[in-house]
């Protein structure tokens, strides 16, 4: 790892004030190029979706800090001069942290449709779990219905939608350890209907630790423990007809779909002995038969939690979902130990999420900013480009690096469209670049 230290020498009695140069105040960028920048004030900004001409921001809150943001409808009509059209999804004392916004058409709908994860993150939430809004116009967003979670579950973190061939729609749904909130009755996974969005339907729910294979299920509980084996994130592939579950120290488990109140175990990325696991998110590459898996790991807290090493990617064969073989890895340089045997630690450098187009991939990386890499062959993976969002403290004064640190960039989310990357920053917002690599992805 390379590291560049700056020595300030001060005559004896001088009093210094370090002040951030005008260049680090700059995004720095490789085959990128800035295009806009909007400052969401109060900070703790969650993941980012993109539709037609708007961003849509979420928002994050943690033990008692509940800023209540709710979802921001961000005009890029303009990318050069994004500007909040509109807030919405503000449920009291309750966060919105993922936000997945498309296009569906039902007999009971049709438009643009927001389906937004609610989480209580302090006393007094009445409301905790997935509210959908009409956003056919991103300025004025309408609440067509909703679906609570349980009652002592935090609520909905992380969803995605899709509408299958036959016109059904599904919102797949993570509620982390509801499993073991309802003592075994209802899993962290949902499967909702939401064809009429103003009613929807649960289907289904499903857990590796009730629903998994025996005696698997009964070794991983045993050997990690219930509570580092919650669903994350769940999202379909193959149309809707299948779905894969981020499920944390469980690996990335691959369901069948064809019948949603049904799920059926197809199989998983298991970890080794000794590693860290928590398998947060992931995508496929096109074709369906590739999967790279991100696995977060980090001192997010101050509690020494990475272990000498930050979180990465792990990519797979996943040909047999029922045996998915690992074929490569993708680390950054400051998040495994380099030639020094360090880690960086003035930030947080965890992988986060990713989005796949063609051959590449766009890769959020907290601390290391978006990552543009190659997969043109994914066993041996390279960076192409990044975008590193200037360092900023956060507003709400609860981020801290490992070493004390107070400014860093931290970015949660991205989504592409075309050779744009909307990247969304915890702490400054979200920023609008050009990757070039994307202009042929391949």
């Amino acid at each position: 790892m390379r590291r560049l230290v700056v020595v300030v020498a001060l005559g004896a009695g001088a009093l210094a004030s370090l002040v951030p140069t005008a260049a680090a105040q700059r995004p720095r960028t490789w085959n990128t190029r800035p295009v806009g920048h909007v400052e969401l004030r109060g900070g703790f900004n969650g993941d980012v979706a993109v539709h037609r001409r708007a961003a849509y921001v979420g928002s994050w809150g943690f033990a008692g800090l509940c800023p209540v943001h709710g979802v921001r409808a961000i005009s890029v009509r303009r990318p050069t001069r994004p500007r909040v059209a509109s807030r919405f999804a503000r449920f009291p004392a309750t966060t919105a942290e993922d936000v997945w916004v498309g296009a569906i058409e039902t007999p009971f709908f049709r438009g643009d449709l927001a389906a937004v994860g609610i989480q209580r993150c302090r006393p007094g939430a009445r409301f905790a779990g997935l509210a959908l809004f009409d956003v056919t116009r991103p300025g004025r967003p309408r609440l067509l219905g909703r679906l609570a979670s349980e009652r002592g579950v935090r609520g909905v973190h992380e969803l995605s939608v899709v509408q299958r061939a036959d016109g059904r729609v599904l919102a797949l749904l993570a509620v982390p350890h509801s499993l073991l909130v309802t003592e075994g009755r209802k899993g962290d996974v949902r499967i909702v209907d939401v064809t009429n969005p103003r009613a929807p339907q649960e289907l289904a729910d499903w857990d590796f630790r009730r629903d998994g294979p025996e005696p698997d299920r009964s070794a991983l509980v045993s050997g990690r423990g219930s509570l580092e084996l919650y669903a994350h994130s769940v999202a379909p592939y193959a149309a809707g007809q299948r779905a894969f579950v981020s499920h944390w120290d469980a690996g990335t488990v691959f369901l069948d779909l064809a019948d949603p109140a049904r799920p059926l175990y197809l199989g998983r990325t298991a970890y080794g002995s000794g590693a860290h696991g928590n398998a947060h998110s992931g995508a496929f590459t096109p074709g369906e038969t590739v999967f790279v898996q991100n696995d977060e790991v980090g001192d997010f807290y101050g509690t020494g939690s990475e272990r000498g090493s930050w979180g990465f990617q792990r990519i797979f064969d996943v040909s047999n979902p029922g045996a998915p073989v690992e074929i490569g890895r993708f680390a950054t340089e400051s998040s495994i130990p380099g030639r020094d045997r360090r880690i960086r630690r003035d930030g947080l450098y965890s992988v986060h999420n990713n989005v796949i187009v063609g051959r590449l991939e766009v890769v959020s990386w907290y601390s290391d900013g978006v990552r543009i890499v190659s997969l043109r062959n994914p066993r041996r993976p390279r960076t192409i480009g990044f975008f590193i969002p200037p360092p900023r403290r956060d507003p709400q004064r609860f981020w801290r690096a490992p070493n004390g640190a107070i400014r860093f960039p931290q970015v949660w989310g991205i989504a592409v469209r075309g050779d744009l990357v909307y990247a969304s920053d915890i702490n400054s917002g979200l920023w609008i670049f050009r990757a070039r690599a994307l202009r042929d992805p391949g």
